[in-house]
C-alpha cells in the first residue's frame, strides 16, 4: 500500500508547484504523468502480491483443515483401541489445526478486502492519469492563462476541474491507507497482547473442547 501514499505524495507536490511561477506547467505535468505512470507500474506488482497472499492463506487454510481432519480420525481410532489418554492428544492436535484453519480464513479474507479495495482505488488512478495525458497540452495553456491574470489560485481550481477530482482522489486514497495502516497496527501492536489474554481463555477452553469431543466419539464408538 505504500506506492499509493507515494503517488499521493506526488499528486499534491506537483500540484502545489503549479502555482508557482518559477514552474514550466508543460513540464510539470508531464512530470506528472511520468512519476504516476512509474507509480502505477509499481501499484500493480503490491496488487498482484496481496492478491497471491490471499490465494496463499486460502491453501494454508484448507491445508489445516484437512490436518485437523486426520487427527480426528486418529483420535477415533485411540478412542477404539481403548486409550483415552492417545485420543485427548490427537484431540488437541485437531483443535489447534482447526482454529489455524479458522484464523488462516480470516487473514485471507482481510487480504482479498485489501486487494478488491486497491484494485478500485488503481483503476481511478489509470482513468484520471490517462484523463491527464490527454488533456496535457489544454491544462497547461489555463495553468499559463491564470498565472497571467494574476493572483495566485490554487491548482484544484485550474484545468477545468481535473486537478480538483485528482486532489480528492488522493484524499480517498489517504483514508484507504489509513484503514489499511490501522490494520497493521492492530496486528503488529496489539496482537501480542491479544494473544496472552486469549492463551489463557483458550487453554481452559481447549481442555473442555477436548473433553466434550472424546465423550462424543466415545459415545460413537458405542453405539457402533
Amino acid at each position: 500500500m505504500g506506492i499509493f501514499n507515494r503517488l499521493t505524495q506526488v499528486v499534491r507536490s506537483n500540484m502545489n508547484a503549479l502555482v508557482d511561477r518559477a514552474e514550466d506547467p508543460d513540464s510539470l505535468i508531464s512530470q506528472t504523468i511520468r512519476e504516476m505512470e512509474g507509480g502505477l507500474k509499481q501499484a500493480k506488482r503490491e496488487l498482484v502480491e496481496t492478491m497471491a497472499a490471499s490465494k496463499r492463506l486460502s491453501t494454508e487454510a484448507e491445508t489445516e483443515a484437512a490436518e485437523a481432519e486426520r487427527w480426528g480420525q486418529r483420535a477415533a481410532l485411540a478412542v477404539k483401541s481403548g486409550d483415552d489418554a492417545l485420543a485427548r492428544d490427537a484431540l488437541k492436535q485437531k483443535l489447534a489445526s482447526r482454529r489455524k484453519a479458522e484464523q488462516k480464513r480470516d487473514q485471507a479474507r482481510a487480504s482479498e478486502t485489501v486487494a478488491a479495495r486497491m484494485k478500485s482505488t488503481l483503476a481511478e488512478l489509470e482513468h484520471k492519469t490517462d484523463e491527464l495525458r490527454a488533456r496535457k497540452a489544454a491544462l497547461a495553456s489555463q495553468v499559463r492563462s491564470a498565472r497571467e491574470a494574476g493572483g495566485a489560485q490554487p491548482a484544484s481550481s485550474l484545468g477545468g476541474g481535473a486537478f480538483g477530482e485528482l486532489e480528492r482522489l488522493t484524499e480517498r486514497v489517504d483514508a484507504l491507507e489509513s484503514e489499511v495502516e490501522a490494520a497493521s497496527v492492530l496486528d503488529d501492536v496489539k496482537k501480542a497482547q491479544l494473544e496472552a489474554r486469549f492463551r489463557e481463555l483458550e487453554q481452559s477452553s481447549a481442555q473442555s473442547e477436548v473433553e466434550d469431543e472424546l465423550a462424543e466419539l466415545k459415545r460413537r464408538v458405542e453405539e457402533g
